[in-house]
């Protein structure tokens, strides 16, 4: 079940909502819980024991954690992320290794792929931060499972994030009080969020996927298909954000933000602060940081922003051509971080942004792409081997809303610069958001009902 569908729309959540609303107190949690098991085994009942019990595992190491004393902590620890991280290896990343292995023997040992359970990636981390943060002692452990289990299953942020930290809702699940301005709000956020998906990702979905199936693409057929997807890329996710967000706010809950307008970014460095800031984050802090963070030489600095967004990019799908986009950032932050240091002139916000564009688009043609084959003929056309000018099979493929649509996207990603418009928080420009709402939700709706229901980008990582 994916929120941009007429089970979840009009079947799940009024159901949920009418049930939530009628059970007091805390018991809440236990609807929450409840609910958001039922709508992951929607897609895949028998994945459900997995999920369910990497929850158990973790609240239980979590306790031990927290009672554990001297090396028996550190003990402690390291079994409380075994579980959740030989779980992530597994299902994510055996069919890779295992092909790979193939190739480098050149032989086929008939391997049967391992199915990768929706949304393991974020479940994952959210179980290592919590097993963490109780170890570090920045939170304290959760003595109640149906607490514990909310948080880590909430149906809101389950299959595609954002990564939520235990801390960031740790009072709410144990009080919270409902607020009608509040509930409101998250009724906004999620219908706008819908109407991002819908009306701008989904409706770019198919000149991408046009764009990337042409065997000889021209430079322009690949400018359209890259920018195309940087778009639908960005409107999916932060619309899907956008609705996680707002069915917390519904019950109470507050998600972090997930995106700040990340393509006005004048520096990778700003793009990364302001692009799935709760991966970007997680990312700093349990992983970059206690590499060594910002310490040491620039050589040991430098290796640390590779293996950090090496490993970023793999965490975002098993294949080596993830890799690669993460060392691309990678070498790229490692860049921008020496030139500083040695005090070269800076680039300027124009300047800057154009050229931190650019090089978040390139990444982007290398992220959509399917294998080496399909990579290289991207790249190959975006030099103009097969030509510049638009190719009949392109022209064929696009269609006026397409064309209309990836300049709405555009302008969208300027319009808040522009009118000095935060879309995360109330502001002088909320009246517009908030009248705005409900129209572009019901529009959505109606155009949903003429389309396949498109799964979110991010589902498979």
């Amino acid at each position: 079940m994916v929120f941009a569908s007429d089970s979840f729309l009009f079947l799940f959540l009024p159901v949920f909502l009418i049930v939530y609303a009628l059970t007091p107190g805390l018991a809440r949690n236990v609807v929450i819980l409840a609910f958001s098991w039922l709508f992951y085994a929607w897609w895949r009942a028998d994945f459900l024991p997995l999920i369910v019990s990497i929850a158990i595992w973790s609240w239980a190491t979590g306790l031990w954690i927290s009672r554990a004393e001297g090396r028996a902590r550190g003990w402690a620890l390291f079994i409380g992320i075994v579980w959740p991280l030989a779980s992530l290896v597994w299902f994510k990343y055996a069919n890779m290794l295992v092909h790979s292995a193939e190739v480098l023997t050149a032989s086929v040992w008939g391997w049967p792929d391992v199915l990768l359970p929706i949304g393991l990636s974020f479940f994952v981390f959210g179980a290592i931060s919590y097993s963490t943060d109780v170890f570090r002692g920045t939170v304290k452990a959760e003595p109640s499972f149906v607490n514990y289990a909310t948080y880590q299953s909430m149906f809101g942020h389950l299959v595609a994030g954002p990564v939520v930290r235990y801390e960031w809702v740790a009072q709410r699940l144990k009080e919270r009080t409902f607020h009608r301005a509040e509930f409101m709000f998250g009724v906004e956020r999620f219908m706008l969020g819908f109407a991002q998906k819908v009306l701008i990702a989904d409706t770019l979905a198919p000149m991408v996927d046009a764009g990337y199936a042409i065997a000889h693409p021209t430079t322009v057929d690949v400018l359209l298909a890259v920018t195309g997807y940087t778009l639908q890329l960005y409107f999916d996710f932060s619309g899907y954000s956008a609705m996680a967000i707002g069915l917390g706010l519904m019950v109470g809950l507050k998600f972090p933000e997930n995106f700040d307008n990340p393509y006005l970014s004048t520096s990778l460095a700003e793009f990364w602060r302001r692009w799935h800031i709760s991966l970007s984050s997680w990312l700093r802090d349990y992983l970059y940081i206690p590499l060594g963070g910002n310490r040491g030489s620039t050589g040991r600095v430098s290796a640390n922003l590779l293996i950090t967004m090496g490993l970023g990019g793999l965490w975002h799908g098993a294949s080596w051509t993830f890799l690669i986009w993460g060392l691309w950032h990678g070498f790229g932050l490692m860049v921008g971080r020496v030139w500083k240091n040695l005090g070269l002139p800076g680039t300027g916000a124009w300047l800057g942004h154009v050229l931190t564009l650019a090089f978040v688009m390139v990444g982007w043609a290398l992220f959509r792409a399917q294998s080496w084959a399909e990579a290289g003929v991207i790249f190959s056309g975006l030099t103009g081997s097969n030509g510049v000018a638009l190719s009949p099979s392109m022209g064929a493929a696009i269609r006026p809303v397409e064309i209309a649509t990836l300049v709405l996207g555009i302008g969208l990603i300027y319009l808040p610069k522009l009118l000095r418009i935060d879309p995360s928080a109330p502001n002088p420009g909320h009246w517009l958001r908030a009248w705005a709402a409900l129209p572009l939700f019901l529009f959505a709706v109606l155009v949903l009902q003429g389309r396949m229901v498109v799964p979110f980008l991010y589902f498979q990582f």
